[in-house]
């Protein structure tokens, strides 16, 4: 992986995640105009670096909550509003990532020659190059490629102590793009029907098929919603 300033390579996804049909689509963060569309849901953090086991279908039975495709997380967990800090907020852990990049490999025509978008408001701000815009966060974009993010140790190459996934993805033929918007609890790819079936059919990931309009706001989880108190 290494810091590149060739930012003109970022200049065809902003364009395609315009915010007309609104700010928390999941065409707003992957871009829109992609075949199909996956949400990986982020496993629960444990701190000791292993893959939670227990998954938040596990924490929806327990407490009487619906599965979904546009479950919000703290609505599992019952509150009123959304907190943050109860699930991994922003971050996708880089075994998941590991796991997905053989899958993402095999369906671009430039698996070794990739760009990851660290975002200068988070992870991005301990690294050193140009930032380029992309719709409305500032990114440093690293090249780097689908064998190289399947193997751990790639994060030190480029300044971080242990390995940061990035914001966004994607490869130079724009085949796919894997995204993780830094306020959801979730990461999206966006690509081919085939790719997102590999996705869907491997069951190290909790996942489920949206659309480019599903609304994954903390609003867009309607199912589990606390029923209204009628009034005394």
């Amino acid at each position: 992986m290494k810091i590149i300033d060739d930012v003109e390579r970022a200049a065809w996804l902003g364009p395609r995640m315009h915010r007309v049909r609104g700010w928390a689509r999941v065409g707003s963060v992957a871009g829109y105009g992609f075949e199909a569309y996956a949400r990986i849901l982020h496993p629960r953090p444990t701190g000791d670096g292993r893959w939670e086991h227990r998954r938040w279908s596990d924490v929806a039975t327990a407490a009487g909550k619906v599965m979904h495709p546009l479950v919000q997380w703290e609505r599992l967990l019952d509150l009123d509003e959304p907190r943050g800090g109860t699930s991994d907020i922003g971050h996708l852990d880089p075994q998941v990532l590991a796991a997905l990049a053989p899958l993402l490999r095999v369906q671009t025509a430039t698996p070794d020659d990739a760009l990851a978008a660290y975002w200068v408001g988070g992870t991005g701000q301990s690294l050193v190059g140009r930032s380029v815009a992309i719709d409305r966060y500032d990114y440093v974009l690293a090249h780097t490629g689908t064998a190289e993010l399947a193997t751990p140790g790639w994060g030190p190459r480029i300044g971080f102590r242990s390995d940061e996934p990035p914001q966004l993805l994607w490869p130079e033929d724009h085949a796919w793009v894997l995204a993780t918007e830094i306020d959801w609890d979730s990461t999206i790819v966006a690509g081919s029907q085939p790719l997102i079936e590999s996705i869907l059919t491997d069951d190290r990931f909790e996942v489920y098929q949206v659309t480019e309009d599903s609304d994954l706001s903390w609003n867009g989880d309607t199912i589990n919603r606390r029923p209204t108190s009628s009034p005394a």
